[in-house]
């Protein structure tokens, strides 16, 4: 099986380079190249895309900007000729970052995570809106837990925390993986870290979300859709 991916990079030597560096991989297929974010927008809008290797700085709307504007973005490794790219960029869920110049053993090495990760998502079958529970390895077990117990998912990088009605698990589960298992129509992503069952929220503001007594803040690129979802569902 292959992985459909774009490049975005208003450079072409940096396109040029990280094509080489796919070329060379197996299990990725270059679909397309974009020399900004409205030739990308575009071309995502009639492709389906697994991976984009994305420049942060770019003319007019960055790397990190763009990922802000996608509603279901696809896994993304971010590249830029800058060691201290922004905090922003911490904020979000990206598989990795390479700096460049970007060698193949570096590249080699972010796209493994990410067929880790499609691996996670592959073995872990999704939940649909008649599952009533959802299973979790923790402490050596597996836990069969009740999805109304599920109050809020919380990112440990590669683990995450589970928190449960007054106690919580922590499992070695990447927090997209565990996301593609949970029910769109229950649980919205909020943040980077946290995903939240919305049967808790009790307040809303501009700001974050409140789960009775705990606060939990909007990410930059999850916040539009999350109020959207919220408001829509109380």
């Amino acid at each position: 099986m292959k992985f459909n991916c774009i490049i975005v990079d208003d450079e072409p030597l940096g396109r040029k380079l990280i094509k080489g560096h796919v070329n060379r991989i197996e299990g990725l297929e270059l679909v397309g190249e974009c020399s900004n974010a409205m030739e990308a927008s575009n071309l995502l809008r009639n492709l389906k895309v697994a991976l984009i290797f994305l420049d942060i700085q770019m003319p007019e709307i960055t790397g990190l900007q763009f990922i802000g504007t996608l509603k279901n973005p696809p896994a993304i490794i971010l590249t830029t000729a800058f060691r201290d790219f922004g905090p922003e960029a911490f904020d979000l869920d990206v598989v990795d970052y390479l700096l460049k110049p970007i060698s193949f053993e570096r590249t080699l090495r972010a796209v493994n995570k990410f067929f880790d990760l499609q691996r996670d998502v592959a073995t872990s079958a999704p939940l649909t809106t008649l599952d009533q529970y959802i299973h979790l390895k923790a402490d050596r077990k597996t836990y069969k837990i009740s999805l109304d117990e599920i109050r809020y998912v919380e990112s440990l990088d590669e683990y995450v925390k589970v928190h449960i009605a007054d106690k919580w698990l922590v499992t070695r589960e990447n927090i997209s993986s565990l996301e593609q298992r949970l029910p769109p129509t229950l649980f919205v992503r909020i943040h980077r870290s946290f995903i939240i069952n919305s049967r808790y929220v009790t307040t809303i503001s501009a700001e974050g979300v409140e789960l009775g007594k705990k606060e939990l803040p909007f990410g930059r690129a999850y916040k539009k859709n999350a109020m959207a979802v919220l408001t829509m569902s109380r």
